[in-house]
């Protein structure tokens, strides 16, 4: 059996991702072909996201977003 699921883990498999920040399985895998989710791939087909550069990446996007509406 795999290693349990630990949601403080900084590299998350895209599965575990999902879990933690509630952004869907498909939104995360296509973040990481077009390059725009921080990851690394593991393989050929395995991809580990920095979920906490993630996060800040997103937050830093909506203060962004933010700012240009007021």
């Amino acid at each position: 059996m795999g290693k349990p699921y630990d949601p403080s883990r900084q590299f998350q498999t895209i599965a575990e991702a999902s879990r933690t920040t509630g952004l869907s399985q498909y939104f995360l895998r296509r973040g990481c072909w077009d390059n725009s989710i921080p990851h690394i791939r593991a393989g050929a087909t395995k991809y580990l996201i920095n979920v906490p550069l993630m996060i800040q990446r997103l937050n830093e996007q909506s203060e962004v977003g933010a700012q240009a509406k007021a």
